[in-house]
């Protein structure tokens, strides 16, 4: 008799394990909001008329890491700099809401070893619905001198894809 009621209460313990299972899975892939940023990026950046809005040469790729924290990295192959002038990017990253972020990084840029500028890359970041997807809806580039004095300022806008 006992093992006829056995069944019952055993049934209902896989079930509820399985359910359990089911949203501990759900919890654990699903990011939270405002951290769906963080990771490795492939980047097409398209420099552009800061009054226009139209392209200005050919779109060029950089990598950006966005770290747990509010840090980030970037390295560019932007033909504008001859290879070992340009250092990689180091700044930091903030949630806005919804699906809005913002971004700074500063890069040294070098000739023989010394400092000749500064770039500067402050950017507005959204994601759409797809996680794996964002844009850059609004990037500013400046450089400076060595002693900080602005030297010229560009815009660009870029596409991003989750490195996977």
């Amino acid at each position: 008799m006992t093992l006829h009621f056995a069944k019952p209460f055993y049934s209902l313990a896989v079930l509820a394990g399985l359910l359990l299972s089911v949203a501990s899975a759900r919890a654990q892939s699903s990011v939270p909001t405002g951290k769906e940023l963080e990771g490795t990026w492939n980047v097409e950046v398209t420099q552009t008329d800061c009054s226009t809005g139209d392209p200005l040469g050919t779109p060029f790729q950089s990598l950006l890491t966005f770290n747990s924290g509010g840090t980030m990295t970037e390295t560019t192959d932007n033909p504008m700099f001859f290879p070992a002038e340009r250092g990689p990017g180091h700044g930091v990253w903030s949630f806005k809401g919804e699906s809005r972020y913002t971004a700074a990084t500063t890069a040294f840029v070098t000739l023989n070893g010394a400092l000749t500028k500064t770039q500067t890359i402050r950017q507005t970041i959204e994601m759409g619905d797809d996680r794996n997807r964002f844009t850059t809806v609004k990037a500013t580039v400046q450089f400076f001198g060595p002693t900080g004095k602005l030297l010229v300022t560009g815009c660009a806008t870029a596409t991003g894809v989750r490195f996977r």
